[in-house]
């Protein structure tokens, strides 16, 4: 199947400007196109779709309903890199970086919406 090189995720956020400053300001993505109520992310080859919709319920039972996972190689590097902007977010909102016994070394982050997004490696 030649041509296929990455899914992007479609995200349905409530408030656009305070999905890009999460996106952009906090994790570091790239924004790259914005038009209306959509926009265009990128953190180096991963994508997201971000679809503002600010009446629509997201969570109404609290619970998660995707995990986003951002496969890269130096997991340590990019929480160094985050941990500033991390910091500034509530506790709540982030888990520090740790080995899984599943073999992953990983950290996770709730996004606006509550559903997370986790930064994962291979564990040495």
């Amino acid at each position: 199947m030649d041509g296929i090189y990455q899914i992007t995720p479609f995200l349905h956020v409530p408030d656009m400007r305070e999905a890009l400053f999460f996106f952009c300001d906090v994790l570091a993505f790239d924004l790259k196109h914005r038009h209306a109520n959509y926009a265009y992310i990128e953190l180096g080859a991963c994508g997201l779709r971000l679809l503002e919709e600010p009446t629509r319920k997201l969570n109404p039972d609290g619970k998660a309903r995707v995990v986003i996972c951002i496969d890269v190689a130096d997991i340590d590097a990019m929480y160094a890199k985050l941990g500033p902007q991390l910091a500034r977010l509530p506790a709540s909102r982030v888990e520090a970086i740790k080995n899984m016994p599943y073999g992953q070394r990983e950290f996770q982050v709730r996004l606006p919406d509550g559903d997370w997004l986790n930064f994962t490696a291979p564990a040495a």
